[in-house]
């Protein structure tokens, strides 16, 4: 054999040898521990109980083995003792907060009941009032008197919910009842988008006809009315006066477009001094006169309520003033027969 290879099968010997002594003696040592600790758990003690009478004493031997477990089941008894106190009181804890919540559940489905019958009969109202109105503009104004309130509510579908045709579940009734008005509404809404609509168009005439009062913030008030008046400039003498005059008092306040349309004409006329003419639709046309300067271009479209110029005294006056026309077609109309459809002009 040779001697790199002898050498390393001795110490593989020596190895292994010293291995097998390292666990005989690890081994001894457990058995020796092991003898040990059952010496000491076999150790027994002796409780004595002696009593302050007479009577004999008595007593109590165990070893420690003994007292280890009577201490471990002591552990465990009160640990899970603590354990099941803590779970009852988190119990008791939210089966209280659980109750208070159910309480307000229980109040808020009653103000929910009640709140459903308020919403029900006015929903009821609502309808009746709103088939009243359709069906009078439907007429023309005549109501149709074959027609009652249970032809109104069936025809809303809420003739079950008045009547209280529901089931006997509370839920159920409340659920179905809610689903009524919703379908109630529901049906409503073709019938509001046309009043919408009839308004929209009543609001777009409106603005189309000059009804508005000419000066901003309703000011002034009328110096001489449309038609025959006496001549301010020649005394004793009546003319034919073409529209009405409007004082303030002052110059400078702000002059509005009666109705929406467009600016045909501005200049200046040695009577009528600095004028603003504007073209409406349906053939109207106005005239601002004695401005004293303007506000808008020819050519340019206004709406109703916009600022044209501002109360001037140019040309002849007697003072300073808004000289204001109304034309229908190539006819003088007296423009108080449309400032009393709209008296007054919110900003």
């Amino acid at each position: 054999m040779p001697e790199g290879l002898r050498r390393i099968k001795e110490t593989e010997k020596r190895w292994y040898e010293r291995l097998i002594q390292g666990f005989a003696s690890g081994a001894d040592m457990a058995r020796v521990a092991i003898r040990r600790f059952l010496a000491w758990g076999r150790t027994r003690f002796v409780f004595a109980v002696i009593p302050q009478s007479e009577k004999p004493a008595r007593r109590f031997e165990t070893s420690r083995f003994s007292l280890l477990v009577i201490g471990a089941v002591l552990i465990l008894f009160v640990g899970f003792a603590v354990y099941s106190l803590s779970a009852y009181s988190a119990a008791v804890l939210k089966a209280a907060t659980l109750d208070a919540q159910l309480t307000d559940a229980r109040q808020n489905i009653d103000q929910m009941r009640e709140s459903t019958k308020n919403l029900l009969s006015e929903t009821a109202k609502f309808q009746e009032k709103l088939d009243r109105v359709v069906n009078i503009a439907q007429n023309k104004g005549k109501p149709d008197p074959q027609q009652n309130t249970s032809d109104i509510l069936k025809t809303a579908g809420l003739i079950d919910l008045v009547s209280g045709n529901l089931s006997d579940d509370p839920v159920s009734r409340d659920v179905l009842r809610l689903n009524g008005i919703a379908e109630a509404l529901d049906k409503s809404l073709p019938v509001l988008d046309d009043i919408a609509n009839v308004l929209a168009s009543q609001k777009d005439i409106m603005t189309e006809v000059p009804n508005i009062w000419p000066v901003k913030g309703n000011l002034g008030h009328i110096t001489m009315y449309f038609g025959q008046n006496e001549n301010p400039f020649v005394p004793g003498q009546w003319y034919l006066h073409t529209g009405i005059d409007i004082s303030t008092n002052r110059v400078g306040d702000s002059i509005l477009a009666t109705a929406d349309g467009k600016v045909i004409d501005i200049h200046y006329d040695p009577s009528l001094g600095n004028s603003v003419t504007i073209q409406h639709s349906h053939g109207f046309t106005t005239r601002y006169a004695h401005l004293r300067n303007f506000a808008v271009k020819k050519g340019q479209r206004v709406s109703q309520g916009d600022v044209i110029g501002y109360l001037g005294n140019t040309g002849r006056t007697t003072g300073p003033h808004l000289h204001y026309e109304v034309y229908l077609g190539t006819s003088l109309i007296d423009p108080l027969r449309f400032l009393s459809i709209h008296k007054e002009y919110h900003e």
